[in-house]
């Protein structure tokens, strides 16, 4: 029976573009989980090895589940495989934060520390200071006292070479002397012996004032010398202190900077744990939403691999159906076959008994096809026939045909000739589908499927092997450009690979 549409299916259903959208998501999050994907293994091989099966696991979803499904459990994949990662980022935040307050807690008290030494070396620096002036001003006074002592010792001094030079001059005792030795009044011996004692002791005196205008001049010379020592002294420990005060400002301006470098860093230290810890609760809320998501999507992936399973128990039905009317119909052809060549066998033979000549119109030989199938597309084959072990569903799945991958809008032909016997849109998850019927080969009845397709070139009628019968899609069912190749014998899916 042929099938067609009474309007015509569009080329590119919304469903398909949804679908081709997802691919694309699904695509980019298998190369983000391929390469975050934490390897578990000791060598680079084995985590090559490890990287290689976790590709393989992520592709055999793609080819063999929806594109919801898909794009759920790799989603669900990447999450689970970011959430270690995101544990460690959390556990390495917090050690830094940990970090981050002891250090802040040291500088802190460094600072402090500096900030006492700088206060005691300006405490030192003012005492010494305070200290050089008060021996500045000693040293002002002993100077001014070394002048006096040195006016007053040359006053002495010039009185005593006076009297000096004037007995040494005129050999006699100073007028004065003389004035009291010559005194024309009448004296006694003791008064003229007292007056002699006087002139004496006026030598003498100047003699005394001299010495001790000296000593004190000398007196006031150390004096102001061990003041200029202590002042030059003192000056050295004022530069000193001066110099430590410096230091220590420099010490504590560097330990408050530090000070401040730490608490800086303690702060985003903390932002960057609470960062850390948001992610974390993030990817494990995700994790949740996703998970359940993921259930969802495997509740409509079951109901449509349901769908996909009554659809298939229908053509199989249908194609038996037609296989027995084909055997049938061959029978009754083999039937009045053998009749016809026996009836003219019969007329043949009866004439030769009559003695007459009579030649049997006999029926041409049966021509039986049984040659095998032409390729149907020039493309990349990406998954054979046969079980498949399904990593969402978690059970063994068939996979009934060929997917042979190209880039959509390439020609598809038909395998073989034959009669389309349907063409058109499959809402079972085939997208744009055509079979083809081969008639009997090789004792079977044999019909080809062509699926997802961008668009149906042959709707209805005969077609030649080599013929274009659609082109390279993605619709449907189907998470990137390639054509699902089916081969059925007497409704049943076989590998097609024993005919191609």
């Amino acid at each position: 029976m042929l099938l067609r549409p009474p309007v015509p299916v569009p080329t590119s259903p919304a469903r398909p573009r949804r679908r081709r959208t997802r691919h694309v998501a699904v695509v980019t999050v298998l190369i983000a989980v391929t390469s975050s994907w934490p390897a578990g293994a000791d060598s680079i091989e084995d985590q090559k090895r490890e990287a290689d099966r976790d590709v393989a696991r992520i592709e055999q979803v793609v080819r063999n589940t929806g594109a919801d499904l898909a794009a759920a459990y790799v989603t669900l994949r990447s999450t689970e495989a970011r959430l270690p990662r995101a544990g460690q980022a959390l556990t390495r935040a917090r050690q830094v934060l940990t970090a981050s307050i002891a250090a802040e807690r040291d500088a802190v008290l460094t600072r402090e520390r500096a900030v006492r030494a700088q206060q005691e070396a300006k405490a030192r620096y003012e005492a010494v200071t305070q200290r050089l002036a008060e021996a500045v001003a000693r040293q002002q006074r002993a100077t001014e006292q070394r002048a006096l002592d040195a006016d007053r010792l040359d006053a002495s001094q010039d009185a005593l070479d006076a009297y000096a030079a004037e007995v040494f001059q005129s050999g006699q005792p100073s007028p004065q002397l003389s004035l009291l030795l010559g005194m024309s009044s009448p004296r006694t011996l003791a008064e003229r012996s007292a007056l002699a004692d006087i002139a004496s002791q006026i030598g003498a005196d100047a003699i005394d004032q001299v010495g001790v205008a000296a000593s004190e001049s000398r007196a006031t010379q150390g004096y102001l010398t061990a003041v200029a020592a202590e002042v030059r002294a003192l000056r050295g420990q004022v530069r000193q202190s001066w110099e430590q005060a410096q230091a220590a400002t420099g010490t504590a301006t560097f330990a408050a900077s530090q000070a401040e470098i730490a608490k800086r860093n303690a702060v985003t230290a903390r932002d960057n744990a609470a960062a850390a810890q948001r992610s974390l609760q993030v990817l494990r809320t995700s994790q949740t939403r996703q998970t359940q998501e993921l259930t969802v999507r495997k509740a409509q992936e079951e109901s449509e691999l349901a769908a996909k399973r009554a659809d298939a128990r229908r053509l199989q039905t249908v194609l038996l159906e037609r296989a027995r009317i084909a055997r049938r119909a061959e029978q009754l052809r083999e039937a009045a076959r053998a009749a016809k060549i026996r009836a003219e066998n019969a007329k043949a033979a009866a004439a030769r008994r009559a003695g007459r000549t009579y030649r049997p119109s006999l029926p041409p030989p049966v021509t039986r096809t049984n040659g095998g199938l032409g390729s149907p597309l020039a493309g990349t084959i990406t998954s054979r026939y046969g079980m498949r072990w399904h990593p969402v569903l978690q059970r063994w799945m068939l996979h009934d045909g060929l997917d042979i991958a190209a880039a959509c809008g390439t020609p598809v032909y038909a395998a073989a000739d034959g009669q389309v016997m349907r063409a058109g849109w499959n809402s079972s998850g085939w997208g744009n589908q055509v079979l083809v019927d081969h008639g009997i080969r090789r004792g079977v009845d044999l019909v080809t499927s062509y699926n997802h397709l961008s668009r149906v070139a042959t709707w209805d009628g005969p077609v030649r092997r080599g013929q274009v019968i659609g082109y390279v899609g993605t619709t449907g069912f189907s998470t990137g450009c390639h054509l699902h190749f089916g081969t059925y014998e007497d409704g049943r899916p076989v590998n097609p690979d024993g005919w191609l």
